[in-house]
């Protein structure tokens, strides 16, 4: 049977802002699958969120989740996850941990802003990559059941048959059931930076 896709786009108008897990903090809940699934209840499969941490501080605990995080702004964290230390300083870097990690966290300057990827790891694989087409360029989609391009800051056009849908900062589209030979058509700005995201079931 012929799969036919789905396309979303969001926007921070329509994002939730919501105190983190553990109450030391607010979040802006970008998305979360399936979208009758809470946060307290831990029955998603998997979302997306970012933050602006101003103190630091312990991380939530997300048990049976893997996650993501990755640096938007500011001058960046020092982590320690399971005792390790770590450093997250570069624009974009990112590093992955597990949701019952426990992970502390100290700012190397001001507020840093993030961005957080969380999905269960018994049900789903999750791959992320950077997307620069300045000078525009066809793309494709990977496998998988979820794909998201996400426009972290700049402008970015995609164009498809049929369709074109323009991205500005933290704005997004989701492509669910997309076919193999799915392309599409992606010009930006000098400054635009974007990621993609694929989510897949095991």
């Amino acid at each position: 049977m012929k799969r036919t896709m789905r396309v979303c786009r969001k926007t921070p108008r329509e994002f939730r802002e919501m105190p983190w897990k553990n109450g030391l903090g607010v979040t802006r809940e970008m998305y979360i699958f399936p979208q009758s699934a809470l946060l307290e209840r831990n029955d998603f499969l998997w979302r997306l969120s970012s933050a602006v941490v101003s103190a630091g501080g312990p991380f939530s605990a997300f048990p049976g989740y893997d996650r993501i995080l990755f640096l938007l702004s500011g001058e960046g964290m020092d982590l320690q996850v399971n005792g390790e230390e770590l450093i997250l300083a570069d624009p974009l870097s990112s590093i992955s941990f597990r949701g019952e990690d426990t992970v502390f966290c100290s700012l190397r300057g001001d507020t840093v802003t993030d961005f957080n990827i969380f999905f269960r790891r018994d049900c789903l694989s999750c791959s992320c990559r950077r997307i620069t087409p300045h000078t525009g360029k066809d793309l494709s989609l990977p496998a998988g059941d979820w794909n998201i391009i996400l426009c972290l800051r700049g402008k970015t056009v995609l164009e498809w048959p049929d369709r074109e849908e323009e991205l500005d900062g933290l704005e997004f589209l989701l492509f669910e059931e997309s076919p193999p030979d799915f392309q599409f058509f992606c010009r930006s700005e000098d400054n635009a930076e974007l990621i993609g995201i694929t989510l897949k079931r095991k």
